[in-house]
C-alpha cells in the first residue's frame, strides 16, 4: 500500500515537473486538510494535487491523497490509513484589490484498496484564497467540507468541516 502512494506521488512530480518546465499552465500542490468534527471523529488529509489551467479562471486536475482517520467509539481509539485518488475542478471567483485571489473547488474522489468495509467515495468542496500572483511559489489556506459515503456498514458516512494549508508550486 505505501509503495503505490509513493509511486503515485512521485509520477505526479515527475509530471508536474517536466510540464513545469513547458509552460505556467501546470501547477502543483502540496497540502494538508484538517477535519474538524468533534472529538469522536477526526480526518487528517495530506496530499499533493496536479493542475492545468484551462482557461485563466477555470483549472482541473488530479489528486491524490493519504487519509487519515482518528475515530474514538464507545471509548475505544482506533484510526484508518487509507490512499485515496480523485479529481477536481476550480474557479477563480474573484480577485481583491489584485493581491489576492478567491477560489472555488470541488473534488471527488476514491479509496484505493483497503477492502470493502473500509472503503469510500469522497465528495469535498471549498472556498481557497491565495496571491494573485501566478508564477513561482504561494501559499493557500482554505475552508469547506468534505463527505465520506462509506461502502460497507462498519462505519457511518460523516460530514466534516475542514481547514486547508498548501503550498502551491508553478
Amino acid at each position: 500500500m505505501k509503495m503505490k502512494s509513493l509511486f503515485t506521488f512521485a509520477l505526479l512530480f515527475v509530471l508536474i515537473t517536466v510540464c513545469h518546465a513547458q509552460t505556467t499552465k501546470f501547477a502543483m500542490t502540496l497540502g494538508t486538510d484538517l477535519g474538524l468534527s468533534g472529538k469522536n471523529y477526526k480526518i487528517v488529509t495530506p496530499n499533493v494535487s496536479a493542475t492545468y489551467d484551462i482557461t485563466p479562471r477555470l483549472s482541473a486536475g488530479v489528486r491524490a491523497e493519504d487519509a487519515i482517520t482518528l475515530m474514538k467509539a464507545q471509548g475505544v481509539k482506533s484510526y484508518d490509513q487509507l490512499f485515496t485518488l480523485g479529481g477536481q475542478v476550480a474557479y477563480d471567483v474573484c480577485h481583491f484589490m489584485s493581491i489576492i485571489n478567491v477560489q472555488a473547488r470541488a473534488i471527488v474522489g476514491h479509496t484505493i484498496g483497503g477492502g470493502h468495509d473500509r472503503g469510500y467515495m469522497y465528495y469535498q468542496g471549498g472556498i481557497y484564497t491565495a496571491s494573485a500572483k501566478k508564477d513561482g511559489v504561494r501559499s493557500e489556506i482554505g475552508l469547506g467540507v468534505r463527505y465520506n459515503d462509506y461502502r460497507g456498514d462498519l462505519y457511518k458516512d460523516k460530514a466534516v468541516f475542514f481547514v486547508s494549508y498548501a503550498v502551491v508550486l508553478r
